[in-house]
C-alpha cells in the first residue's frame, strides 16, 4: 500500500513538471506537396499559437499559418498554410495573444519536409 501511494504522489509529480513546461514532442517528417502541417503533440503553459513559418538556411521566413492551442497538453495541432508545401518549415510555440514576432517564441522545431 506505502509503494502504492508513492507512486502516485511521484506521477502527479510528473506529470505536474511536464505540464509546467512550454515544448513540442518529437516532430517527424512532414509529406511534399499538402497544405497542413500536423504538429504532435504539445505542451504550454497558457492559451497561445502554433505559428508555422518559411524556414530556408536557418533563417525564419514568411509566416504561413496559425492554429490556436489550449493551456496543458494538446494533442495532433493542425495548421493550414493554404497551399502546398515543398520546402523545409519551422514551427514556432507562443504562448499568449502576440505570435508576430519570432523572437517571443517559447519553443520552436523544424519540420523537415519530404519530397
Amino acid at each position: 500500500m506505502k509503494n502504492l501511494m508513492v507512486g502516485a504522489m511521484l506521477a502527479t509529480l510528473v506529470a505536474s513538471a511536464s505540464q509546467a513546461q512550454n515544448m513540442f514532442a518529437f516532430m517527424g517528417d512532414q509529406e511534399s506537396g499538402v497544405g497542413t502541417i500536423i504538429i504532435d503533440p504539445l505542451t504550454a503553459t497558457g492559451d497561445g499559437y502554433v505559428a508555422v513559418y518559411d524556414h530556408h538556411a536557418g533563417q525564419i521566413g514568411r509566416l504561413l499559418g496559425v492554429a490556436a492551442i489550449d493551456e496543458g497538453a494538446n494533442g495532433e495541432t493542425r495548421v493550414q498554410v493554404g497551399r502546398p508545401v515543398r520546402q523545409d518549415v519551422i514551427a514556432l510555440l507562443f504562448v499568449g495573444d502576440d505570435f508576430s514576432d519570432p523572437s517571443k517564441a517559447v519553443d520552436s522545431v523544424e519540420i523537415d519536409i519530404e519530397d
